[in-house]
């Protein structure tokens, strides 16, 4: 029986690619507004790529692109931090039905968490501004293992706090290098969030994978059926 779900959080619960992208092309525009120099389109993807490849939760991103450029100024790099947090929070909102789900979940006495690689203050920001963040028992993040999924660490963690065993758990996540390997070395059940997959890493194949948010409930029901049959 399935005691407690465990969570990643970007692409999993959240269309975090989507909003990056559109967060940081309003802030190429804000900082071209303000004085930046040179081609809209070009600065755009080269900011994101940018994010991929100095680190998608790093906040000194943007001042180090403009030096990269020789174009760093107070003024150009105020203007894209307050773009980019606009736009950011006017797009950060749940995949269609996490929230009603994950209530639903609840009322199921499943308990619910979050293993994400993410730093935790920066997770329970995005949770807190989707009005979800009181849903979660546990929230995992960078510092508390220091590793990065699939490490079992981080699992091992989340499991040690809800106090369960990992043949009572499930965890469901986007990419199958990391959530479902991670979740597989621990005994834990694992449910692909297909959705969300970009195409990276390489194919480790779930126990269950779902199209859309609210066929999690299905599996769960499914499991049910299962153990009493």
């Amino acid at each position: 029986m399935i005691k407690a779900i465990t969570f990643d959080l970007d692409n999993t619960l959240i269309d975090f690619i989507n909003f990056k992208k559109k967060a940081t092309a309003a802030a190429i525009d804000a900082m071209i507004k303000a004085g930046f120099k040179g081609n809209r389109k070009k600065f755009r993807k080269e900011l994101f790529d940018f994010y991929l490849s100095h680190g998608i939760e790093s906040d000194d991103v943007f001042s180090k692109f403009l030096k990269n450029y020789n174009n760093y100024s107070e003024r150009i790099l105020a203007a894209g931090i307050n773009s980019y947090l606009k736009t950011k929070y006017s797009l950060l909102k749940p995949y269609p039905k996490v929230k009603s789900t994950l209530k639903e979940l609840k009322k199921k006495g499943i308990m619910l968490a979050i293993v994400t690689d993410a730093p935790r203050l920066k997770a329970y920001m995005r949770l807190d501004e989707m009005g979800i963040a009181g849903i979660f028992d546990v929230v995992v993040g960078k510092e508390d293992t220091l590793r990065q999924k699939p490490s079992t660490l981080p699992f091992r963690k989340a499991l040690k706090l809800l106090k369960v065993d990992s043949s009572e758990a499930m965890h469901v996540g986007d990419w199958p290098e990391r959530d479902i390997l991670g979740a597989k070395r621990v005994g834990m059940k694992t449910c692909f969030a297909r959705y969300g997959y970009l195409g990276q890493g390489k194919v480790v194949w779930a126990d269950y994978k779902i199209k859309r948010f609210e066929e999690l409930m299905g599996v769960v029901k499914w499991r049910k059926y299962l153990k009493k049959h």
